[in-house]
């Protein structure tokens, strides 16, 4: 009787199994784009993806729709890639590959993952993605590579970047750019949490240049006009590569604990690991001291900043500003409701040489389209249902 007692619970586990993996392998639908929206406010708050077919008209209804996600996630750090998300979520030690099919979610596979608390991230190649983070205490600056396919981290370990100076605690992880086989790592220092919310932090924007092939710090660039390079970009991107091969990042001293200097605009030219000695984009002093909070290129020079109005909160109200990184000048700020809130959000999709934008309005809240060729602005999706905010806006194909 025993035996036969632990041969039922065998073939019960291994048919559960096996419906889970029959369950995980339902097939992406062909949704070309998708949305997370959140219920309620922090820590109370509820996760939905919503996939969309188009951005452009209708409207995107949350009730009744939408796939939660909360059990998995600590906040909006989630990253897609080709219509899969992957988070890591430090609570539990667990990193999960993701997705939503027919207003359902399918876990792919969670996996066990202590490496690090990451903060950003860049792709090598289809299927490897390098994170970046800190350890536990914060004190040092780690990396882990994963294969996306398997969900097997390759390998991990400690960074050596510039040592934490006098009155330092830890360290922020800012943002993270792939080129040409070097790794472009942001970050920056502050004191202890026991200071908040009148931190001390480094006076002056570090960025890590790191060799891809044997994730060695070849050296570290620093440049004193600014600080904070960016930030975690598993929220948002703060940086990008152009269609001449330049490196551009944006800093934003605000989410670094520095309120006294301002947010900078940055070029590293194609083929150098140097910061552009000629390029000098002081952007706050183009927005009444506001800070660049995310940055999404359009191209032909053209450039999308999320704009944080000034300020010492990371959370008040964000405009959204159009410049020419080729020529480093302010083009214009666009004539959109106030976006509410919330400082980390992927809210721009671009497209087709246009930028799609999501706004969280004070009533009502869009999708807006701006094309930078006839400096139009129309009205797209409507989203509506109940949702408190529009989160991340993703182009899945």
């Amino acid at each position: 009787m025993k035996h036969l007692l632990i041969s039922i619970l065998i073939v019960s586990l291994f048919a559960s199994c096996k419906k889970k993996e029959e369950e995980s392998a339902e097939p992406i639908d062909n949704s070309k784009y998708s949305t997370m929206l959140m219920v309620g406010a922090w820590p109370n708050t509820a996760y939905f993806m919503l996939n969309l077919q188009s951005l452009t008209e209708g409207t995107a209804d949350l009730k009744g729709n939408g796939a939660e996600m909360t059990k998995y996630l600590y906040a909006q750090d989630v990253i897609q890639k080709n219509g899969y998300y992957y988070h890591a979520k430090s609570s539990t030690g667990r990193l999960g590959k993701y997705h939503v099919s027919n207003n359902k979610l399918y876990v792919d596979k969670e996996i066990l993952f202590t490496e690090l608390d990451w903060s950003s991230v860049v792709w090598a190649d289809d299927e490897t993605l390098v994170m970046f983070g800190t350890n536990a205490d914060q004190n040092k600056i780690r990396y882990a590579i994963l294969n996306t396919s398997t969900m097997v981290v390759k390998s991990s370990g400690d960074l050596s970047v510039n040592a934490l100076t006098t009155g330092m605690a830890a360290y922020n992880v800012c943002f993270a750019q792939y080129r040409d086989n070097k790794i472009f790592l942001g970050y920056g220092m502050r004191s202890n949490w026991d200071n908040w919310p009148v931190m001390e932090s480094a006076d002056k924007a570090m960025v890590a240049v790191i060799d891809y092939a044997t994730m060695t710090v070849d050296k570290t660039l620093e440049d004193a006009r600014s600080t904070s390079p960016g930030g975690p970009n598993v929220y948002c991107p703060y940086s990008f590569v152009d269609e001449n091969n330049d490196l551009y990042f944006i800093t934003d001293p605000v989410d670094g604990y520095n309120y006294t200097q301002p947010s900078y605009i940055y070029k590293i030219k194609s083929g150098e690991t140097e910061l552009d000695a000629t390029y000098d984009f002081n952007f706050s002093s183009t927005v009444s001291n506001g800070m660049a909070a995310a940055i999404w290129y359009i191209g032909e020079g053209k450039a999308i900043i999320r704009t944080c109005v000034a300020g010492t909160s990371i959370d008040a109200d964000h405009s959204y500003s159009i410049v020419d990184v080729h020529s480093g000048a302010f083009i214009k700020t666009l004539d959109l409701p106030a976006d509410k809130g919330e400082r980390y959000v992927q809210s721009v999709v671009i497209e087709d040489g246009k930028a799609y934008i999501a706004v969280n309005s004070s009533d009502r809240d869009y999708v807006w389209i701006y094309d930078p060729k006839t400096d139009a602005l129309t009205k797209g999706i409507e989203f509506v249902g109940g949702l408190d905010y529009i989160l991340r806006l993703e182009k899945l194909r």
